[in-house]
């Protein structure tokens, strides 16, 4: 075939998929038709009108984990007809380019997975049936598409949007670095305790002065339990059945929901912890104030402190860290629950950051607050603006951080009085306010500072002191090592700026373990591991396990 030939082929066949709307230039061509350049730029042009137009992967040939792929759309556009309908479910799809089948597939899903779905919303079939997550560094097509409330069954889908994107390659694990890999001189990585089941975040107990017998520190299991763990290190079970339903779900996706946040109130050692509970169907936040008669090892009362009856919350993008400021009250971090417009809402607790005092009402000096009406969520906000706002911490000079989950980026930002934060659903409302930006994402969950008057700077040295450590998740359901997460990383500050992130350590196993919760204690940095180490193991098998990050005393 001469080379005059080849194009007008290749451009018939580009307008016929166009048409069609769902595969990529590389599959229009048979085992046996002359093949593209390798890794082709997509030629379809713009999507059909009608389509939904995809966010995330945010452009064709971005890299993403084959083992947890964000997919998300905007909202549904209108009918070309101006017939207002309601958008009733999503199709998305996964196909393989070479060789050209579908992979995934998750039929009419609807809920907050409209627009957001992860692959465990869906399920994997052809010759990926047996998988749990997409072969490494190959090519793949996402098609989505949107289904209405149109009688009319030949009518009532949209047509394809469409996404090529490619998976990231596998990293080989460093030989001889061990399971955590320290990536600064002076600092040794040691297992603290095990036998958790997905522990998310952990607080230290105020005050804790090395007796072996009193808690140390309490650590959120997402499925329903509070574990405490001693000065010796004994682990004990704090609080158990906080849970109204079933949380197992899939991984990544449904599976993501329960018990997050936790505080330990400094006045009584009370412990609070943020918790989804169920009602006609829907998963609303609250937050619980845990009272014990022994001591702090086991809660014997639990009363709810903050009821959110009327927002509804879903898997990832829900109620998470709470902190106590300096100021003696209570912050508590909202997702969106993948409702993007409740961000900016003040009428809605979601996609905020809460100021509560500690018995749940609404200060008087919050920035919106206006009790003439009743006390409402507007009541209680003192920044808006938020996507998934998972992890946050105070530093010694009163200032109060946060790390916030975004589309393809993520955002560390200063949390100031009454700021909006912007985030209206696009990349580029993430982008301001903000210290740092991840790009691409790294899955920032927990926040914590070494400050020499809390446990006299967790024996780090003095080179240390007031800088800020943050978990970075990553792809967490991926196995082995990730170029974007999986590991702990460092700033420092100069002024109101931070300098560029400096890996402190990282993961190196070969099964799915990641850094989630993060915590100064009194010998080290604390941080959870999510899921156990081992590729093998179900993200919900209780073999999960707590470690710390300790200074050697060289440098």
């Amino acid at each position: 075939m001469n080379n005059r030939r080849f194009l007008v082929t290749a451009t018939a066949v580009a307008v016929v998929l166009a048409g069609i709307g769902y595969l990529s230039f590389r599959q229009a061509y048979s085992s046996g038709a002359p093949q593209p350049p390798a890794r082709p730029v997509r030629t379809l042009g713009a999507p059909l009108p009608g389509a939904p137009a995809i966010t995330e992967p945010r452009a064709d040939g971005h890299l993403v984990s084959g083992a947890d792929v964000h997919m998300e759309s905007a909202p549904m556009p209108a009918r070309e007809d101006g017939r207002k309908v309601e958008h009733v479910c999503t199709e998305w799809e996964i196909w393989s380019v070479e060789p050209a089948e579908r992979v995934w597939h998750s039929p009419c899903v609807d809920g907050p997975q409209l627009v957001h779905a992860h692959l465990g919303d869906g399920e994997f079939e052809n010759s990926f049936a047996a998988r749990r997550d997409l072969a490494a560094d190959r090519e793949y097509d996402l098609r989505v598409r949107y289904r209405d409330d149109t009688k009319d069954k030949a009518k009532r889908w949209s047509p394809w949007g469409y996404r090529a994107f490619r998976t990231l390659p596998q990293r080989a694990p460093l030989a001889g670095a061990g399971t955590w890999h320290v990536r600064q001189d002076g600092y040794r990585v040691e297992e603290v305790a095990g036998g958790f089941q997905l522990p998310v975040h952990l607080a230290m107990a105020p005050g804790h002065t090395g007796d072996p017998d009193k808690p140390m520190f309490y650590v959120t299991e997402l499925y329903g339990q509070i574990k405490v763990v001693r000065g010796d290190l004994r682990t004990g079970v704090y609080a158990k059945n906080l849970l109204n339903f079933d949380p197992r779900g899939t991984f990544p996706g449904t599976g993501e929901k329960g018990v997050t946040g936790i505080v330990v109130d400094p006045n009584n050692g009370d412990v609070l912890a943020s918790v989804l509970y169920e009602r006609g169907g829907l998963h609303y936040p609250k937050v619980v104030r845990f009272s014990s008669r022994d001591g702090g090892l086991t809660a014997s009362k639990q009363t709810t402190l903050l009821d959110m009856p009327a927002e509804p919350q879903s898997a990832a993008h829900q109620i998470s860290q709470l902190t106590i400021g300096p100021d003696g009250k209570l912050y508590v971090h909202m997702g969106d629950a993948m409702l993007a417009y409740t961000a900016k809402d003040l009428n809605s607790f979601r996609g905020k950051i809460l100021r509560v005092n500690l018995d749940g009402s609404a200060p008087a000096d919050n920035p919106f607050y206006d009790a003439e009406d009743g006390i409402t969520a507007r009541d209680y906000v003192y920044a808006s603006g938020f996507r998934n706002p998972f992890g946050g911490a105070w530093r010694a000079d009163g200032s109060y951080y946060q790390v916030e989950n975004g589309t393809a980026i993520d955002r560390l930002s200063r949390v100031d009085k009454g700021v909006d934060y912007g985030w209206d659903g696009t990349r580029d409302s993430m982008l301001k306010p903000k210290l740092y930006i991840w790009s691409p994402s790294t899955a920032p969950t927990s926040i914590a500072f070494v400050d020499p008057d809390v446990h006299h700077g967790s024996g780090f040295p003095k080179s240390k002191h007031g800088h800020m450590f943050v978990a970075e998740s990553g792809p967490t359901f991926a196995t082995g090592p990730q170029d974007n997460g999986k590991r702990i990383v460092e700033f420092t500050f100069d002024g109101g700026k931070v300098g560029k992130p400096k890996t402190l350590l990282e993961y190196n196993g070969t099964g799915k373990a990641t850094v989630v919760g993060l915590a100064a204690g009194p010998d080290g940095l604390y941080f959870t591991a999510l899921y156990p180490d081992a590729d093998t193991a179900a993200p919900d098998t209780p073999n999960a396990k707590i470690y710390r990050v300790r200074h050697t005393g060289a440098e």
